[in-house]
């Protein structure tokens, strides 16, 4: 008993360092999409951001506000609304992106400076983090799930 025991432990840790050794540094392949991704959110024209972004029902999107969003219409839809009150934000991604990737998956963590100048009032500037989360679809890489959120002051 013991032996098989030590048997499939031996065959577990394995298969466990076959699959981390396909662990792959991906910031070369995956910056240069998200320095795109954010481009086309600096045009506060969520639709130039659309084809980066997965449009399967029910995939969560968390940004700064609201708290969540189910889905990319859903996405869509609330950015068209938060952006109506801004006349330009301005994305700056921070100096740690880091991203990795495993077969048809990859993520990413960054921090990113944000200066949003609304229709009225003051400028606001703020540091956010962020992770995505990517498949290869036809070849692609695209944001399955997002999340960006503000540290509390």
């Amino acid at each position: 008993m013991k032996l098989l025991a030590v048997v499939v432990c031996s065959a577990m840790l394995g298969a466990y360092g076959s699959r981390a050794a396909q662990l792959e540094d991906a910031t070369a392949e995956i910056k240069p999409l998200m320095e795109k991704v954010n481009a086309a959110w600096m045009t506060l024209d969520p639709s130039k951001a659309a084809p980066y972004y997965a449009k399967d029902a029910g995939l969560a999107f968390f940004d700064i506000a609201p708290l969540k969003y189910a889905g990319w219409r859903e996405y869509q839809e609330g950015s068209e609304k938060v952006f109506s009150d801004w006349k330009s934000i301005k994305l700056t991604m921070g100096p740690d992106f880091k991203a990795y990737k495993n077969g048809n998956f990859a993520w990413a963590t960054y921090t990113m400076a944000f200066e949003i100048e609304p229709k009225s009032g003051d400028t606001m500037k703020a540091t956010a983090r962020g992770t995505d989360v990517f498949e290869k679809r036809g070849g692609q890489w695209i944001i399955v799930h997002e999340h960006v959120s503000a540290p509390m002051p």
